[in-house]
């Protein structure tokens, strides 16, 4: 039987427009710039028609790189049996580390007043060597603050609990 976690937490990219919308918006770009390919045209601009089709057709492959990468997660849960933090690669990958709640700290190195970094750090096992693992790299400053207070009460309520 698996106890309740104490935290359990997915962690994914904002993204600021639904997929669901990109094939509207694609459509609403590609309505515009016919409209003003037929205007060149009929103007005798005709070169600037393959420069349009390419505009086109790099704001199809930029949108779509930025939805791809935004199937990256990361999943931290801690529970009677530890911490595991599980990272999925935006192309698929998955790893996996295990870490003892009784080493882990949260560090949130800051770099000004909107700029900082969330680290989980711990010994490995043998307590000879530390790991350190950014966690939320993708998150804002703000998010990142906020998740750092989860972990670290969680930690603590783990800690507490033996």
């Amino acid at each position: 039987m698996h106890k309740p976690p104490i935290f359990d937490l997915e962690l994914r990219p904002n993204r600021s427009m639904p997929e669901r919308h990109f094939w509207a918006m694609m459509a609403g770009v590609a309505l515009i710039f016919l409209l003003m390919g037929l205007r060149f045209l009929f103007l005798g601009a005709w070169p600037i028609l393959p420069f349009m089709l390419v505009d086109i057709a790099l704001l199809w492959w930029a949108m779509r790189a930025s939805y791809r990468s935004g199937r990256a997660s990361e999943h931290l849960r801690l529970d009677a049996e530890g911490l595991e933090l599980v990272r999925v690669a935006a192309h698929g990958p998955i790893r996996r580390t295990r870490i003892e709640p009784h080493w882990a700290r949260v560090e949130l190195e800051e770099f000004g007043a909107d700029q900082n970094r969330l680290w989980l750090t711990a010994r490995d096992p043998s307590g000879l060597t530390r790991e350190r693992h950014g966690i939320g790299a993708f998150l804002s400053p703000g998010e990142r603050a906020e998740i750092a207070r989860v972990i670290e009460a969680g930690l603590t309520a783990f800690r507490q609990r033996r």
